[in-house]
């Protein structure tokens, strides 16, 4: 009885360990620059000591690492070869690729999807339209606002707070861009105007830019939810632009939309698949 009652602490103690290794895994994923420790400590209501000993153990195993001139912590080289796996075994990537392949055929166009990642679009999967001149679309790619309608559709169907939280970073950078680059005043986001954005986006269900990277292609997106009515990714049509078309925006909405909502319903999408329906 001793014995078994001397090993329950020890387990515990494992147990709330690998919890805290995600927390920091986590805040570092969420926070897209590197982190303190005392920032850390006092995000997370932890001790210095506390922190600074699950992050050694993370460096360790090359899951974190540490910046020179004790700048912090960001994530570990680990982690980009796990992630490179994990798209590989993504379960969306199987289920929507079948329905990507045939909105291609339908449509001649360029196509690809992506996931949230901590309020921003990474590409997991793309499929080239065949065509001579064709965008090139990434996978690992990531998507930011406000220049991808991929990424303002992840973001208008996140989490309040992690829209917010993706505001605030992102204003934080564009002002740091504009202190070491003054050309680069033009990219400072509004956040009313990205709010407002994002609840446009949610009543309509897709988001458009005629040419967000001034490549000569538009680009169209919309969601895809799952079994608990979230988000889980963004489908994108990337098309050859047509110059001064008046229908360009509404070119192949209705069937990208209905692939969407087709993907939602394989993953188990039930209201909002059908919200989205109907807004065909």
């Amino acid at each position: 009885m001793n014995d078994i009652n001397d090993k329950k602490p020890v387990k515990s103690s494992t147990v709330q360990s690998v919890v805290v290794a995600s927390q920091l895994l986590e805040l570092l994923a969420e926070s897209g620059r590197p982190q303190r420790v005392t920032d850390i400590a006092a995000f997370l209501g932890m001790t210095k000591a506390r922190v600074s000993r699950h992050l050694s153990t993370l460096s360790d195993l090359g899951l974190v690492a540490r910046m020179p001139d004790n700048g912090g912590y960001r994530l570990g080289p680990a982690l980009f070869r796990l992630s490179n796996a994990a798209l590989d075994q993504y379960e969306i990537t199987n289920i929507a690729y079948r329905y990507m392949v045939m909105l291609r055929n339908q449509i001649k166009e360029s196509l690809l999807l992506a996931i949230p990642a901590a309020g921003d679009a990474l590409v997991v999967s793309t499929i080239s339209s065949g065509k001579a001149l064709s965008p090139n679309l990434v996978r690992g790619t990531r998507l930011v606002i406000p220049t991808s309608p991929t990424a303002y559709v992840i973001l208008a169907f996140s989490p309040e707070h992690v829209r917010e939280r993706v505001l605030a970073r992102r204003c934080e950078h564009n002002l740091a861009s504009v202190r070491e680059l003054p050309s680069e005043r033009e990219i400072i986001l509004d956040p009313a105007e990205v709010r407002t954005e994002c609840t446009l986006i949610q009543r309509k269900f897709y988001a458009y830019h005629d040419d967000p990277h001034e490549a000569g292609y538009s680009v169209v997106s919309a969601p895809v939810f799952d079994h608990g009515e979230r988000l889980e990714a963004a489908l994108t049509v990337v098309m050859n632009r047509r110059s001064g078309s008046v229908n360009q925006e509404i070119r192949y909405l209705r069937q990208l939309k209905q692939t969407a909502v087709e993907i939602s319903r394989a993953l188990g999408s039930v209201e909002m698949a059908n919200t989205m329906a109907s807004t065909n």
